[in-house]
Formats: structure tokens, sequence, C-alpha cells
């Protein structure tokens, strides 16, 4: 006969690990830190390429309005680097402030998921125990 109680769970189950298992052990094989550290990592090289990209041509673009070449290292910082010294360092702030609360959040739901999805393997070996023990029972009544 068809269990209903043991097919909702089994569907919940399968649900979940179509969806979200792989992804879930991915991160969860990090610890909080680790994980955060490594994507803080990734978005602050993303900033930093792409604000070199911006200065760069901005820099194009001032030279090909007006051609200055710098006699010494410190004009060529003033001139090419100090414009945008900060506003990078302003958005790489940012941005990792940003990255270290958007995965810090994710890691946090796959935690959860995880632990929903233990919960669900726990029912269903106490539901299929609870069987075997009427099923016991039952034949031992016999």
């Amino acid at each position: 006969m068809i269990d209903q109680d043991k097919i909702i769970l089994m569907t919940k189950l399968a649900i979940y690990e179509k969806k979200y298992i792989k992804e879930d052990r991915r991160r969860n094989s990090y610890y909080l830190e680790d994980y955060i550290y490594v994507n803080n990592f990734k978005t602050r090289i993303s900033v930093t390429i792409a604000a070199m990209l911006f200065a760069i041509l901005d820099i194009m673009k001032n030279i090909n309005h007006n051609v200055v070449f710098p006699d010494s290292i410190m004009s060529f910082i003033k001139l090419y680097i100090s414009p945008y010294l900060m506003p990078w360092l302003i958005v790489l702030i940012i941005y990792t402030m940003i990255s270290t609360a958007v995965y810090g959040n994710r890691y946090a739901l796959s935690q959860k998921r995880l632990r929903g999805y233990d919960d669900l393997l726990k029912q269903l070996d106490a539901y299929e125990q609870d069987k075997a023990n009427e099923e016991r029972a039952c034949h031992e009544t016999e």
C-alpha cells in the first residue's frame, strides 16, 4: 500500500537535492571566514580590474586631448595615478562590505537548508524505524 507521509518526505528530499544540494555542499566545504575571504578576494580583483580599465580609458582620452609627458615619477603619480587612487579605494571598500554581507547571507542560508535537509533525513529514518517496528510487532502477534 502507498504511504502518503513517506512519499511527502521523499518528495521534499528530492526537490532539495535537485535544487540546492551541490551548491550547499560546495559552500559548506569551507569555513564561513574562508568562504567569505575567497569571495571577497574575487570581488576585490574584479573591482581593481574594472577601475584599471576605467583609468586607462580616461588617461587615453586625456592624452588625446592634451598630451602631457611627466618629467619625473612624482609628476607621473600626480597626473596619472593620484586622481584614480581614492575613488578606487572607496569603491573597493564599499564592494568589499557588500560582498561580505551577500556571501555571509548565502552561507547562512546554505547552512539552514542543510540543517533542514538533515532533519528531513532524520524524520524519514524515524518513520522507517516506526514502520519496521510496527511490522515486527504485527508478525510477533500472529
